[in-house]
């Protein structure tokens, strides 16, 4: 009897313990030890990844050897099956936690393989009773968060955890997709006082190139009326590219200037604004209050520095002369032409 009772009770203590092992990390992060080179957690995933049948299994195991050893302790005597029932208590409610790559750790990665076998084949009894166990669904934990300030302060308790493995750019990318749609239109946009607007009949040249260059911006609304009117009529868009691509080309700004324009209301939402930006397919909206009065402008640039938290260059930022950029770009077109034109048989040995 004596003999017996010791089994049992290793093997409850066994199976308590082993079970506590299995829950120690979240699966995700077992997960991914097992994709490295941690045996010992490829192991335990292995056989982690059964749920619900594994924990009936181990349920099972410990009920039975926990029932049988307090029976057999009280056959053997009345202080050992009390002792035993305590033990049993404090086991199952007060048991110290298993440490990761302590003895409990390695025992469990080499028990795993033997528990996957047996689990595996009995997983068509097992699975379906581990639901029922779970209440019909496998067992899940309430996160704690309810609204989006729960994940802020996740975040915001993140970067400065000490083992933080998640670069600081992507904490901070994520605190702005959460927070970027909270933002205003009015809030983020460049105002009509720093918008250059440019007029339908003004003169392609290197004079307007240098003189939108100056402004740091690439996209300018086109007026019909006067520039400089109280209430400018926005027609279109002029891309500095265009602008660039033409400049050797006589002509007004009309005949190269985009002539659709969208409009978004100042009180509209970030959100909102990145909506319109994907529908229309355009990088630029101009910004009206509810007098339909232009107040300024919103490019897409501004939207995604909310999100990412720093500033977009531009992509003629990086040039300080665009008449030099425009000479480098027809000398590159010439030499292309004189390849091609060498590359050529002369007249004489075309057949």
């Amino acid at each position: 009897m004596t003999i017996i009772f010791i089994i049992l009770a290793v093997v409850f203590i066994k199976a308590v313990l082993i079970y506590r092992v299995y829950h120690l990390l979240p699966m995700r992060e077992l997960k991914r030890l097992a994709r490295g080179k941690d045996r010992k957690a490829a192991a335990i995933y292995k056989a982690a990844a059964h749920g619900p049948a594994l924990d009936a299994f181990l349920w099972i195991v410990g009920t039975a050897c926990g029932t049988a050893m307090i029976i057999v302790a009280a056959g053997i005597a009345w202080w050992l099956a009390v002792l035993s029932i305590v033990f049993t208590a404090w086991l199952l409610v007060s048991a110290p936690k298993p440490r990761q790559n302590g003895w409990l750790w390695d025992l469990t990665a080499f028990a795993s393989k033997y528990i996957f076998k047996i689990i595996d084949f009995l997983n068509p009894v097992l699975g379906p009773l581990g639901l029922l166990l779970a209440g019909h669904r496998w067992l899940q934990v309430h996160t704690g968060f309810y609204e989006k300030e729960d994940l802020l302060e996740l975040l915001n308790t993140q970067n400065h955890q000490v083992d933080n493995r998640i670069p600081d750019e992507d904490l901070r990318i994520a605190k702005g997709a959460l927070t970027f749609g909270d933002k205003k239109v009015g809030d983020v946009m460049t105002p009509r006082r720093k918008v250059r607007f440019v007029s339908e009949s003004e003169t392609i040249g290197p004079l307007l190139m240098d003189e939108l260059h100056a402004t740091g911006f690439s996209r300018f609304p086109v007026t019909r009326g006067p520039v400089k009117s109280e209430s400018p009529m926005v027609s279109g868009i002029l891309y500095l590219r265009d602008l660039l691509d033409n400049l050797e080309k006589p002509g007004k700004v009309k005949d190269i200037a985009h002539n659709k324009a969208y409009f978004i209301n100042e009180a509209c939402t970030l959100r909102q604004a990145l909506d319109a930006f994907l529908k229309t397919r355009h990088h630029l909206l101009v910004v009206v209050n509810n007098f339909e009065e232009v107040v300024g402008v919103l490019s897409l640039e501004d939207v995604l520095e909310q999100i990412l938290g720093e500033q977009i260059v531009d992509e003629f930022d990086k040039y300080d002369d665009l008449r030099a950029v425009a000479g480098l770009e027809a000398h590159k077109e010439h030499a292309t032409h004189d390849e091609i034109q060498a590359s050529e048989p002369p007249e004489s040995v075309v057949h």
